[in-house]
């Protein structure tokens, strides 16, 4: 499911004209659907695939540049929450509180994949602040992955279900948050891939494991057998004609 770590096409674009003399800087984003009714979001307008813009960035930067860089928090270092703009901590801690998450992993996270611009867009196509993949926002029911409360929204969920899925292994986790699930089913550990576990590496860094340990949740489906004894099963599929009653619980 998840997209190759990129830095966003937008953010460097910004960010290197900002070094540069006056001259006109293009962010802009455009929306186009292809034959198979797939929505795609990209920053460059292409001719016959009938993009329609949905995001405008300012045509240029200001010539003055700053006396001295500002300092930045080093190599691997947590973002401070004065470094985080305060809407996006209200919207984080929110979420968190919702689905059981550490609010300083979704600061890591974020960190690492937008650098907290919310019109990040990937050369994969992964949108916003938590860089969700157009696939994994229906999913989530995000319908604008720009809007930093859906986005938020939608990657904390999507978070939540791969802790529990992986039963609280936080590295396979954020392997799976980056290269898919199915990669990690395929080899059934992180993948081999350089980007992937350079990933999980600087997220784990960043959070330096001195959040709050996570609890899986486990769902489970309660039913009758023939006999009348009690029916537990985590796959319904395998008793599709018993009527089972759906149930989450934190431990087994």
């Amino acid at each position: 499911m998840r997209t190759v770590n990129t830095r966003p096409v937008i953010f460097f674009i910004l960010s290197l004209f900002f070094w540069l003399p006056l001259q006109p800087a293009r962010a802009d984003i455009y929306q186009y659907t292809d034959e198979k009714g797939i929505v795609h979001f990209t920053n460059v307008s292409g001719g016959g695939k009938n993009h329609k813009k949905v995001r405008s960035e300012p045509e240029s930067v200001p010539v003055s540049r700053p006396s001295a860089p500002a300092p930045s928090s080093p190599a691997g270092a947590a973002p401070s929450v004065a470094s985080i703009p305060a809407a996006y901590i209200d919207i984080i801690n929110v979420a968190c509180d919702r689905y059981g998450v550490d609010p300083l992993l979704v600061h890591a996270i974020v960190k690492v994949e937008s650098d907290f611009n919310p019109y990040a867009l990937s050369r994969k196509g992964a949108m916003g602040l938590m860089q969700l993949m157009p696939q994994t926002a229906v999913e989530m029911n995000v319908k604008n992955s720009f809007s930093p409360h859906e986005n938020i929204e939608g990657g904390v969920k999507y978070l939540r279900y791969l802790m529990d899925r992986y039963e609280g292994n936080l590295s396979l986790a954020l392997a799976a948050y980056n290269a898919g699930e199915n990669s990690v089913k395929r080899w059934g550990t992180i993948p081999p891939f350089k980007e992937t576990k350079r990933y999980v590496e600087r997220i784990l860094k960043i959070y330096n494991g001195q959040g709050k340990t996570f609890t899986p949740r486990y769902t489970i489906y309660i039913g009758y057998s023939e006999d009348g004894s009690l029916l537990l099963t985590d796959n319904p599929h395998n008793h599709q004609n018993k009527a089972l009653k759906r149930k989450t619980v934190k431990g087994l």
